[in-house]
């Protein structure tokens, strides 16, 4: 009897999931003018905000962002060759496990793209 309570319950989760869709570890992987790099980013989505961190070759970084829609962008700082910078992803949710945008690099003035996959 008490599993009969349950079942609505159970019903319900994957539409709460869906509320959130970047939430989760995602493998993104990036091209800058033909220099492919690998990314990995933790983010939690709670509604229009994001927040987590991207894991680079140099170490992981904070990230703060927002998500409006299908659209979302975040920041992180990172370094090169000792130089701050500051990385900002123009992302568009393409399905519930997949992405894809632009990353622009600055101060270097150098843009990238990127697909991205949820990992499971």
């Amino acid at each position: 009897m008490r599993i009969s309570y349950l079942l609505p319950w159970i019903s319900v989760l994957p539409l709460l999931a869906a509320d959130n869709p970047l939430s989760g570890t995602w493998k993104i992987d990036a091209d800058f003018d033909g220099n492919p790099r690998t990314i990995v980013c933790a983010l939690r989505q709670n509604g229009e905000k994001l927040a987590g961190s991207c894991k680079t070759d140099e170490g992981e970084q904070e990230v703060a962002g927002e998500v409006s829609g299908q659209k979302a962008t975040w920041k992180h700082k990172a370094q090169y060759n000792g130089e701050p910078l500051m990385l900002t992803y123009s992302v568009s949710v393409e399905s519930p496990t997949q992405i894809r945008g632009t990353i622009d690099v600055q101060p270097l003035a150098v843009t990238g793209t990127f697909t991205g996959s949820k990992e499971q």
